[in-house]
C-alpha cells in the first residue's frame, strides 16, 4: 500500500521534466533502484531522504507531503469522501474551525490555573489542542495550494511566497 509521500513521490516525478530519475538518484546519494522502490511504496522513507528529495525535485506537493510526514501535521485530503467535493471540504472545514475555536478557548482559560488546580477536563483540554491546532493548519494550507492551482499560480511561486513568510516569522 503506497503512503501519501510515495504517492506524491511518484506524482512529482512524472511532472518533473528538468531532471532524469537517474540525475534525482544521483543528488539525492540513493540508487536508481531505491528511488523506484520509494515511488512505489514499498520502501519506507526517514526524514532525512524525505527532505533531500524534496530539495532536489522542488515541487509543492511533494515538499507539503514531506512535511506532513516529518513534522506529523495532518491533511483533510486524505478524507476519500472530500477530494473531489470542495465546497463540501470547505463546509467541513468551517465547522471543524468553530469546533477548535471553542477548544481553543478551553484551552487558554485552562492554561491560566496552576498546573496542580486543573482538573482532568481542563488536562484533557491541555493535551488534546496541540492537535487540535495542527488539523486547522494542514487544512487551510491545502486550501490555498487547491485555490493557487485552480488560479493557475504555479507551485513554484506559492512556495516562494511560503518560503518568505516562513522566513519572516520564523
Amino acid at each position: 500500500m503506497k503512503n501519501k509521500f510515495a504517492e506524491q513521490l511518484s506524482l512529482a516525478l512524472g511532472r518533473d521534466k528538468t531532471l532524469t530519475q537517474q540525475q534525482i538518484a544521483d543528488r539525492t546519494h540513493v540508487s536508481p533502484g531505491q528511488l523506484s522502490r520509494l515511488k512505489g511504496g514499498s520502501r519506507s522513507t526517514d526524514s532525512q531522504i524525505r527532505k533531500s528529495l524534496a530539495n532536489v525535485i522542488n515541487d509543492f506537493w511533494l515538499n507539503y507531503s514531506g512535511a506532513r510526514e516529518n513534522f506529523g501535521v495532518l491533511s483533510f485530503q486524505n478524507d476519500r469522501q472530500l477530494q473531489g467535493d470542495m465546497f463540501s471540504a470547505l463546509m467541513k472545514q468551517k465547522k471543524e474551525q468553530r469546533q477548535r475555536e471553542r477548544i481553543e478557548a478551553e484551552f487558554e482559560e485552562a492554561i491560566t490555573v496552576k498546573p496542580r488546580d486543573r482538573t482532568p477536563a481542563q488536562q484533557l483540554v491541555i493535551e488534546r489542542y496541540p492537535r487540535e491546532y495542527a488539523e486547522e493548519i494542514s487544512p487551510e494550507i491545502t486550501d490555498l495550494a487547491k485555490k493557487a492551482e485552480y488560479a493557475g499560480i504555479p507551485m513554484d511561486k506559492l512556495q516562494e511566497v511560503i518560503d518568505k513568510v516562513n522566513q519572516e516569522n520564523g
